[in-house]
């Protein structure tokens, strides 16, 4: 694939036009602020806007896609050949695998993928995590890691696939739970009232993420649970202990019940190891 724009000037990192497409949806406004609060102009295309996508990615060094995941392969094709090489292309997609191999095939300028790991209801990037995929180019790539950790955010970077296979477990498995929960409970006509009234501290905790869910869209909800390639293997493995558990339960099986108990206990105190060391590299 061969650019069509000229490309003799170096690019400027240090106060780049940023262009976001999908711009008015609501992580293309937070960025869209997040932007112009560092001091950066920005450009947005949307379809509402009188700018096209093909205009902004002509005039921006650095393009962010802020897209649906089922529009985002026809967009990258109809843009990437468009794009200068010396322009920075990202997308804030929940996926990373095909988003990323999307882009190197359509676009010659350079390329990573970025994953906010975090919702438009948060007021700043301070403390939150940001996934990044690396895909072609080291220059923007560096550019853009330093501008989020400026600002606060932590950042891991991650190979695509790498990326995807945890998503399947923090996003795909997470929302399973969620969506499980709260459906059990309102065929079961559980009273929030009253459960609140009751609920120990751990359980409120789970109660307000799913509340979280009111202010969440469905429709990405359902692309993450369906177009992550590692979902399937994750929910059967969730499925078969959920089961092997029941079944424990049923039985009374209390000698059972305690070495599944201490096995995850296990668990438990490796993780505390792990957000430890977590914390203290910060």
């Amino acid at each position: 694939m061969k650019s069509r724009i000229p490309t003799d000037l170096a690019p400027d990192v240090s106060r780049p036009t940023v262009g976001i497409i999908g711009g008015l949806g609501r992580m293309g406004r937070w960025f869209a602020k997040f932007f112009q609060d560092a001091g950066f102009p920005v450009l947005i295309s949307d379809m509402q806007t009188e700018l096209r996508p093909e205009d902004l990615a002509r005039q921006c060094q650095v393009i962010i896609l802020s897209l649906p995941m089922q529009v985002f392969p026809k967009v990258v094709a109809k843009l990437g050949p468009i794009i200068p090489e010396n322009s920075f292309l990202t997308d804030l997609c929940s996926l990373k695998q095909s988003q990323v191999a999307c882009m190197l095939e359509c676009a010659c300028c350079e390329i990573a993928g970025t994953h906010p790991l975090f919702g438009p209801v948060e007021k700043s990037m301070k403390g939150r995590r940001v996934a990044l995929c690396k895909g072609r180019g080291k220059r923007w790539f560096t550019w853009w890691e330093g501008l989020l950790s400026k600002h606060g955010a932590v950042t891991s970077v991650v190979s695509p696939e790498e990326h995807d296979r945890t998503m399947a477990w923090t996003q795909a498995l997470n929302h399973f739970i969620l969506l499980c929960l709260g459906k059990a409970m309102d065929d079961h006509g559980i009273d929030p009232k009253q459960i609140m009234a009751l609920a120990t501290p751990s359980f409120e905790q789970q109660m307000e993420i799913l509340a979280r869910l009111y202010h969440q869209d469905p429709e990405l909800y359902a692309t993450i649970q369906m177009s992550n390639p590692y979902t399937d293997g994750v929910l059967e493995t969730f499925s078969q202990h959920g089961a092997n558990l029941r079944k424990i339960i049923k039985e009374r099986d209390r000698k059972a019940f305690i070495e599944l108990f201490e096995e995850v206990q296990d668990l438990g105190h490796t993780v505390l190891l792990s957000k430890k060391n977590y914390v203290d590299s910060r």
